[in-house]
């Protein structure tokens, strides 16, 4: 679609002009395709420029004289003057009633005497405006504009850079990079998990859009429905269901995931998180009061005991699992409530797996 060029907005495209404009057609500042192109490093000449020698624009300081120049429109002769100085008038003597009040020299407060003393008075006044909501979003109409028009950041391609508050530039710009680390670790991550099969269906869950049954004591790769089925079982021994299908490690619980991790390092860090949210929740059994029975799980329960006046409950331990004969089997095929406080543990955390972007944090604090 052609650019507008008839908006509201005169200003010409400093990136346009430079080649590498980002925005392309959305962008609302004017591609003008015949004007010079301005290399020269706007923060540089403030005295802030944090890239350094890695800059793409000319690190070039103004001469003294530039500034005045400009100013005042006029250009300086090449040719040396010919005029004559003009004699010096001479004061005569006796006291000046009108004149100024004397003040020493170490009382008055001396002018910036660089370029770089100079901007730093202009950056601490715009320092104090706040940033246009507007204008970062692309749609500020006001002119003049009583905010502060932020630069565009390279990495995140918002225009949420103070021009004058260097504080703001490195949080910034530290945010975007932990926030561009953080996705490269999830994509990373999301690559490992795609020739994943489970080891008891033989399915690849990723292609059957199926979640990861992921055991804490062990590497063996499980889709969440086929490890459930196992843990279910009640033809075994309590240790025989609790422990890998593959290689008999014992695993307290099951922690169900979109991607699949491995590194025992990443596993922990996983684990943790995945308790610590879970820890935020109330149990079932504790909504309307303790129950009658308690909850299965006892001081195991991942969720939280928490008592109507407050206090938490210490519990005891889970209640042991009683052996089932053949009678309960034929009789009786009605589910535990173990099994449906293990639903509900999973099926919060299908719904909410907020987790996993505290384990990616959580997993970029520690690399950093």
């Amino acid at each position: 679609m052609p650019r507008d060029t008839t908006g509201p907005s005169q200003v010409v495209c400093r990136y346009f002009a430079n080649g590498f404009c980002t925005q392309g057609d959305r962008c609302t500042f004017l591609h003008v395709r015949n004007s010079p192109p301005d290399l020269v490093c706007r923060y540089y000449q403030r005295g802030s420029c944090q890239y350094g020698s890695a800059c793409r624009y000319d690190h070039i300081r103004p001469k003294q004289g530039d500034g005045a120049n400009v100013t005042n429109g006029t250009v300086p002769s090449s040719k040396p003057s010919t005029l004559l100085p003009k004699p010096v008038k001479l004061p005569k003597p006796g006291l000046n009633t009108d004149a100024a009040e004397f003040i020493p020299s170490w009382k008055r407060s001396s002018p910036g005497t660089s370029y770089a003393v100079a901007a730093g008075a202009i950056e601490s006044e715009g320092a104090s405006l706040p940033l246009c909501p507007y204008f970062e979003m692309g749609e500020c109409n006001n002119d003049p504009c009583q905010f502060v028009h932020g630069l565009v950041c390279d990495m995140c391609s918002r225009a949420c850079i103070h021009p004058y508050d260097e504080k703001q530039q490195k949080q910034h710009f530290a945010e975007c990079l932990q926030q561009h680390e953080m996705a490269m670790e999830q994509a990373f991550a999301e690559a490992k998990s795609v020739d994943k099969c489970c080891g008891i269906c033989m399915e690849n869950i990723m292609e059957k859009a199926l979640r990861f049954g992921i055991l804490e004591g062990c590497r063996h790769c499980f889709c969440l429905d086929c490890i459930r089925e196992w843990r279910r079982n009640q033809t075994f021994e309590t240790d025989v269901v609790r422990s890998c299908p593959e290689c008999r490690q014992h695993s307290n619980f099951v922690i169900p995931s979109t991607l699949w991790v491995e590194d025992e390092d990443e596993k922990r860090i996983l684990c943790e998180v995945y308790r610590n949210n879970m820890a935020q929740k109330q149990c079932k059994y504790y909504k309307e009061g303790v129950s009658a029975e308690g909850c299965p799980f006892g001081n195991k329960c991942f969720y939280k005991h928490q008592l109507p006046d407050g206090s938490i409950d210490p519990g005891e331990e889970p209640h042991a699992r009683k052996k089932p004969f053949l009678a309960d089997f034929i009789f009786n095929s009605s589910r535990t409530d173990e099994d449906d406080a293990l639903d509900e543990v999973t099926a919060a955390a299908l719904d909410n797996e907020f987790y996993l972007r505290d384990f990616f944090m959580r997993l970029h604090l520690e690399r950093s």
